[in-house]
This record gives C-alpha cells, structure tokens and sequence, in this order.
C-alpha cells in the first residue's frame, strides 16, 4: 500500500515570499536610482546608510551590520571608494585593518537621494498604516532572532 506524501506548496512557503519581497524591493530600488541618473545599487546606499549613522566602522562590522559577507563587502567598498563616496583609514593598532568614513561625496548622494529613496519607500508601503509597518517590522524581527537563536 502506498503512502500518502503531504504537498507542500512553494506558495505556502513563508521563505519564498520573504525573498520574492526582497528581489522586488531591491530591483525596483535600482531602477528607481537608474531612473534618477544615479549608478549606485540598493546594496551599496545600505553600506552608505550605515556610515551615516556609525562611520569609522571596520570592513568586518560594515559587513556584520549590512548582513554582506566578507567578499560581498569587499566589491561594495571597493565600487564606493572608487566613486569617492567613502574614505578608508588604515588603523593605527594594525596596518592591515581600515576604519571606513564617508567621504564628501557620499555625504552628498545621500542628501540627494533622500527624496527619491523616500518616493521609493512610498510606492513600497503602499496601503499600509503606521501601525501595519510597525508590526511587519517587529514580525520580520522575531523571525531574524529565531534563527539567531537556533
């Protein structure tokens, strides 16, 4: 007799809509920054939005706090350095290492694309309240600490 194998729709799957999500916000973010005349990725503004609010930060921190791994945040600092956006300090301690600071430029592009990034977040958010946001991000983060913890 044969047994009956439960389905599992990919539909169902909160993953797979996690990343279809994720996969349409960052390409309509780069189409929306191509549109705007502006070479610059979805991961890129993320590593110059954490030097906002944290510069000096090493390549290994950046990393941790943008969730790129270590070859990912290598290509991403070295694309921003060489358009100028950032400046890469070595440390005094260990000559190796590099404390990262955003240069003139960069202060500039985010000041830039403040509007757009913002009529981006608009579009995105669509229909939502406050409080629908507040939740989906209080959500999305019980989701990153169950898996930290596992």
């Amino acid at each position: 007799m044969r047994q009956k194998i439960e389905t599992f729709s990919l539909d169902e799957s909160l993953g797979f809509w996690l990343y279809r999500s994720h996969i349409q916000v960052s390409a309509a973010l780069r189409q929306t920054f191509q549109d705007a005349g502006y070479d610059l990725t979805p991961e890129q503004w993320a590593v110059l939005l954490r030097l906002r609010e944290q510069e000096g930060l090493n390549q290994s921190q950046l990393g941790e706090k943008t969730s790129k791994d270590r070859h990912n945040i290598t290509r991403i600092l070295k694309q921003l350095n060489r358009r100028g956006y950032i400046e890469k300090l070595h440390d005094e301690k260990d000559k190796r290492a590099f404390h990262v600071y955003l240069a003139p430029a960069g202060r500039s592009i985010l000041k830039e694309l403040k509007p757009v990034v913002l009529k981006h977040r608009d579009r995105v958010c669509k229909g939502f309240s406050k409080d629908d946001l507040l939740k989906i991000r209080a959500y999305l983060g019980h989701i990153v600490n169950n898996l930290r913890r596992s």
